[in-house]
């Protein structure tokens, strides 16, 4: 009895599991920040500068896996963050669940989002930064 009870917790829990995966063809479209938290150095005024201008972007990620950023902020660094994603591509690696941006030669190294998915919330955490964001799609 004690093995059936088990077995269909696993099989649950799996299929829990297998539910909340998210595909790359999940990412494609539009996304737009609900709320950006800076998990680290939440004081210090350059994050709370990239907290600010994150959260007033927006990411598109292409089917063709092109990469586009926007944001209304007009902060230095969120224009220098601008012209540096020009022209970036982007791949999901479903193991890691990490959405990479950047260009192939350089191992799509220019930004780094962890995808979680929480529900129905999606969630991107910024590597580098420590910043999650709580994501909608546009």
């Amino acid at each position: 009895m004690k093995k059936i009870v088990l077995l269909i917790l696993l099989l649950i829990s799996s299929v829990n599991t297998y539910a909340q995966t998210i595909a790359e063809t999940d990412l494609i479209g539009t996304w737009k920040v609900k709320k950006a938290t800076a998990l680290k150095d939440a004081d210090k005024p350059e994050t709370k500068e990239l907290v600010s201008g994150f959260q007033k972007a927006t990411y598109t990620f292409n089917a063709d896996h092109s990469f586009i950023f926007d944001t209304k902020s007009n902060s230095k660094m969120m224009l220098q963050l601008v012209k540096m994603f020009q022209k970036n591509q982007w791949i999901f690696d479903k193991k890691k669940k990490q959405l990479k941006v950047g260009f192939k030669k350089e191992g799509y190294s220019n930004i780094t989002f962890i995808v979680k998915q929480d529900g129905k919330k999606i969630l991107f955490l910024i590597e580098d930064a420590q910043i999650e964001m709580l994501m909608k799609k546009a």
